[in-house]
């Protein structure tokens, strides 16, 4: 009898069913984002900086650094790239970030606010794309189910810079994610496979 081949092959369809509902919860609101967050959380305003910024920020056990293609900019308010239509890549260094907010936004080369398309792109595959009205309303926070490790400002388009304020990195109290119906139907077969296996070979002996 080999029975570990399809034992393994059960655990395998098992994690990875489990590994495809990871999932974040998007916030358009800077106070429902907040109360999500357990005490401890570090948020990074940027004010102070000037052209050519540090890349790198860390407050208690949190850390990151901010990259560009090209470098990055610091208008003394908030940080962005340094040339135009490129992405802002936000890299988690340490401190296992499950949440993370901001304003997300794009500049003209006057650093004005612009009204257009946003796409927000994290680690764990979630993708959020929204169009701004106004500076207040790019705000979009995330707590996801598993540890966050970049999120990525995609790039703007010609004559645009993207952008970044008040952004806000933390956890979350610990929960067990509830498994999902297709996860939990997998996991099913996976026994069942299991099972007629353990059969097939018992009726060889």
């Amino acid at each position: 009898m080999k029975p570990i081949p399809q034992l393994l092959s059960a655990f395998t369809i098992a994690a990875l069913s489990f590994a495809a509902s990871a999932n974040s919860t998007t916030y358009d609101s800077s106070a429902a984002f907040l109360a999500q967050l357990t005490p401890g959380g570090y948020t990074e305003n940027f004010n102070g900086l000037d052209a050519t910024p540090p890349a790198a920020f860390s407050n208690g056990i949190y850390s990151y650094t901010i990259s560009a293609p090209s470098d990055i900019y610091g208008s003394g308010e908030f940080l962005g790239t340094s040339q135009i239509d490129e992405a802002l890549t936000i890299s988690f260094t340490s401190g296992n970030v499950r949440a993370v907010g901001g304003n997300f936004f794009t500049t003209n080369i006057s650093d004005s606010f612009q009204a257009v398309s946003v796409t927000l792109l994290l680690s764990d595959g979630t993708t959020k794309t929204f169009t701004p009205a106004t500076l207040s309303d790019s705000y979009r926070g995330f707590v996801a189910d598993t540890v966050i490790t970049s999120l990525v400002i995609s790039r703007p388009g010609p004559s645009l810079y993207a952008g970044v304020d008040n952004l806000t990195v933390g956890t979350v109290a610990t929960a067990v994610p509830e498994p999902q119906p297709a996860s939990l139907a997998l996991a099913g077969l996976a026994v069942v496979g299991l099972m007629a296996a353990r059969r097939r070979a018992a009726g060889r002996v």
